[in-house]
C-alpha cells in the first residue's frame, strides 16, 4: 500500500543565540520510513534536553551572580550610611569648635575691656598701650605688663588649640566626604551591573521557555508519528498476513491443541521457524526478531542477549513473551514452550494490550488471531532497537 503522512522533525536550538530554527516537513511512505522519522525525532529531542540542561545551569549561575551583586550593593549602602553619619558627626563637632572660637574671642575682648577700665583715661587710643601708660609707678607697670602678657599668652594658646581642633575636624570631614563619594560611585557601578545581569537573566529565561516549547512540540510530533506508524504497520501487517495465509494454505496439516512451540514444518523465506507456530507468526510480522531465539518462553532472554531492549513497558510494535504455563487471558501458554505474540495496541488507562498471534491451536494457525490481555505492565516485551516507543518514559526515568 502507499502511505504518505507529513511529519515534523525537531531541529537544533542555539543556546548562545536563543534562536530556534523552523521545523522542516518530511514524508513517510511506509512504517519503516515512519520508524526512521521517529528515531530522528528522538535524537533531536535528546539534543534539546541537553540544551535545556545547559540553559538551566546558566540560569542558576546568573541567579547566583545577581544574589552576590545585591549583597555587595547592600554592603555599599551600609558603608554610605556609616560615612554619612560620620560626616554629620564631624559637622557637629566643627560647629562646636566654631562656637568655642567665638566664645574665646568674646572672653578675650571682655578681658581687654576690663583692663581698659582699670587703666583709666585713654592716652594713645590703644587699650594695651594706655593700660601701660596709666601705670602709677614702675612696680605697677611691671605688674600690668606681666598681666597683659599672661592674658595674651593664655588667649593665644586657647585660640590656637581650638583652631587646630577645628582644622583637624575639617580635614576629617573632607576625607570622609571623598570616601562617601567613592562608595556612591561604586554603588552606581554595581547597580549598573545588576541591571545587565537582570537583562541576561530575562534572555536566559526566554531561551529556556523557547526550548521547553520546542521539546513539547517534539512530544506532540512523536505522538502523531507513532500513530502514523501504528496505522501503516497495521495495514502492512494485514496485507502480509493475507498473502502468507494464501501461500501457506496448502501446507496446513491439521490442528493441534497446543498454542506454543511444536515440531518444525516447512519454513517461509527468511523465517526459520515452523509454519503454524506462534514463533513463525511473530517472525513474519516482526522481521527484526532473530531466527534462532528458541521457544516462546526463551525469546526475552534471547532478545536481550542480542542487544534488544527487554522490559515491562507495553507499546504497539513490540513483541510480548509468555513463560511456560503463564496465563494468556482465558487460556494458558504451553507448559513447556510458552508463547509469543505481537502487540497491536496498548490501552494505558485499562492496562491492557491487544495482541495478534499464530499457532496450531487457533482456527487460523498462520494468524492473525487477535486477543486483548489484561495486566499489561506485568508482562515481558521486546523492543526493536531501531524504534523504541518508550523513548519518553525511559528518557525521563
Amino acid at each position: 500500500m502507499t502511505f504518505k503522512k507529513s511529519i515534523i522533525s525537531a531541529v537544533t536550538v542555539s543556546l548562545v543565540g536563543v534562536t530556534i530554527a523552523s521545523t522542516q516537513p518530511a514524508f513517510a511512505s511506509s512504517s519503516a520510513a515512519a520508524k526512521e522519522a521517529i528515531q530522528k525525532n528522538q535524537d533531536d529531542a535528546k539534543a534539546l534536553l541537553k540544551q535545556i540542561a545547559a540553559a538551566n545551569e546558566e540560569g542558576i549561575k546568573l541567579d547566583q551572580q545577581i544574589k552576590d551583586n545585591s549583597a555587595k550593593i547592600a554592603t555599599q549602602e551600609a558603608a554610605i550610611k556609616e560615612a554619612t553619619d560620620e560626616i554629620d558627626n564631624l559637622s557637629t563637632k566643627i560647629d562646636a569648635a566654631k562656637e568655642e572660637v567665638a566664645k574665646r574671642t568674646t572672653v578675650l575682648e571682655g578681658q581687654l575691656i576690663s583692663l581698659q577700665k582699670t587703666s583709666g583715661d585713654a592716652v594713645s587710643g590703644n587699650v594695651y598701650v594706655d593700660f601701660i601708660l596709666n601705670s602709677d609707678n614702675l612696680t605697677d607697670l611691671v605688674a600690668r605688663t606681666f598681666t597683659v602678657n599672661k592674658l595674651n599668652e593664655a588667649s593665644k594658646e586657647a585660640l590656637a588649640d581650638v583652631n587646630e581642633s577645628k582644622a583637624k575636624l575639617t580635614d576629617l570631614k573632607d576625607n570622609q566626604e571623598k570616601a562617601k563619594a567613592k562608595l556612591e560611585a561604586d554603588k552606581a557601578d554595581l547597580e549598573k551591573q545588576k541591571t545587565n545581569l537582570l537583562d541576561l537573566k530575562d534572555k536566559a529565561t526566554k531561551n529556556q521557555n523557547d526550548l521547553t516549547k520546542k521539546i513539547n512540540d517534539n512530544k506532540k510530533a512523536l505522538t502523531a508519528l507513532k500513530a502514523d506508524y501504528d496505522k501503516a504497520n497495521k495495514a502492512e501487517t494485514e496485507k502480509e498476513l493475507k498473502e502468507l495465509a494464501a501461500s501457506a494454505a496448502e501446507g496446513e496439516k491439521g490442528t493441534d491443541s497446543s498454542v506454543g512451540e511444536g515440531k518444525k514444518a516447512t519454513s517461509s523465506a527468511g523465517n526459520a521457524y515452523a509454519w503454524g507456530q506462534c514463533t513463525w507468526y511473530v517472525k513474519a510480522v516482526a522481521p527484526w526478531a532473530g531466527n534462532s531465539w528458541g521457544n516462546g518462553n526463551q525469546w526475552g532472554a534471547s532478545a536481550a542477549a542480542a542487544g534488544f531492549t527487554v522490559d515491562h513497558n507495553p507499546a504497539a510494535g513490540t513483541i510480548i513473551s509468555f513463560a511456560a504455563g503463564q496465563k494468556v487471558g482465558s487460556w494458558a501458554a504451553d507448559p513447556s514452550y510458552g508463547h509469543v505474540a505481537y502487540v497491536q495496541s496498548y490501552d494505558a488507562d485499562k492496562n491492557t494490550v491487544t495482541i495478534s498471534q499464530g499457532g496450531l491451536g487457533f482456527g487460523s494457525p498462520a494468524g492473525p488471531n487477535t486477543q486483548t490481555v489484561s495486566n499489561a505492565r506485568s508482562l515481558t516485551y521486546m523492543v526493536d532497537c531501531k524504534f523504541n516507543p518508550n523513548f519518553w518514559t525511559n528518557l525521563s526515568a
